[in-house]
C-alpha cells in the first residue's frame, strides 16, 4: 500500500514537473497577459543630417513589455543614451512607450514590428544648438530567438528620431535621425 502512495506520489511531482518544463519551454514573448522584463545595448549613426554636425548614440535600456493580447504587447523603457556630437558630447536619458507585434511565428524565432514615443533630458543641448529636453520616437523590426526557458534574444533594427518639435522656435529645432540596432534579452516573469 506504502509503495502504491508513494509511487502514485512520485508519478504526480514528476508530471507537474514535466507539465512546468514544457508550458516554461513554450513561453512566448508576445503572449496574451504576460509580463516580460526587457534589457539591451544599442548603438546607431545619424543616417542623413540636417544640422551642423554628425552625432553617434550608443546606450543601453530597461523597460518591460505586456502582452495586450496575443502576438501584440505594450512596451515600455528608460533607454539611456551616451551622444557623440561636436563640441561637448551629452548624456540622455529618457522614458519611451509602444506597442510591438509579431509578423511571423516559428517554434524558436518570432519576427516583428514595432513603434515608440517618449521623452528625453540630457546634461547638455542635443544636438548643438537644440535643447536639453527632446521627443523621442522610433519605429523598427526585429527577430526574437528563444534560448532557454522564459528567455529570448531579441535584435532590432532601428529608426530613431530625436527632435524638440520647435518648442524653442525653428532656429533652435535641429534633430537627429538615426540609423541603429539593438541587441538584448527578454526574460519572462
Amino acid at each position: 500500500m506504502r509503495r502504491g502512495i508513494a509511487f502514485t506520489i512520485a508519478v504526480i511531482v514528476l508530471s507537474i514537473g514535466a507539465a512546468a518544463s514544457a508550458a516554461a519551454q513554450d513561453a512566448d514573448p508576445f503572449e496574451r497577459r504576460g509580463w516580460h522584463l526587457e534589457l539591451d545595448g544599442r548603438g546607431a549613426l545619424e543616417a542623413w543630417n540636417y544640422n551642423i554636425s554628425h552625432e553617434e548614440l550608443f546606450g543601453m535600456s530597461v523597460g518591460f513589455t505586456y502582452g495586450l493580447r496575443d502576438g501584440l504587447v505594450f512596451t515600455a523603457g528608460w533607454p539611456l543614451t551616451y551622444v557623440s556630437q561636436r563640441g561637448v558630447d551629452a548624456l540622455m536619458m529618457g522614458g519611451t512607450f509602444g506597442v510591438r507585434g509579431r509578423l511571423y511565428r516559428r517554434p524558436r524565432w518570432s519576427l516583428f514590428a514595432g513603434g515608440e514615443v517618449g521623452v528625453s533630458d540630457a546634461d547638455t543641448y542635443v544636438p548643438p544648438r537644440g535643447t536639453r529636453f527632446n521627443y523621442l520616437a522610433g519605429g523598427g523590426g526585429g527577430v526574437t530567438v528563444r534560448v532557454g526557458p522564459r528567455l529570448h534574444l531579441v535584435g532590432t533594427l532601428q529608426l530613431i528620431h530625436i527632435s524638440n518639435a520647435g518648442i524653442e522656435g525653428a532656429g533652435r529645432n535641429p534633430d537627429i535621425e538615426a540609423i541603429g540596432l539593438a541587441i538584448g534579452l527578454i526574460i519572462g516573469f
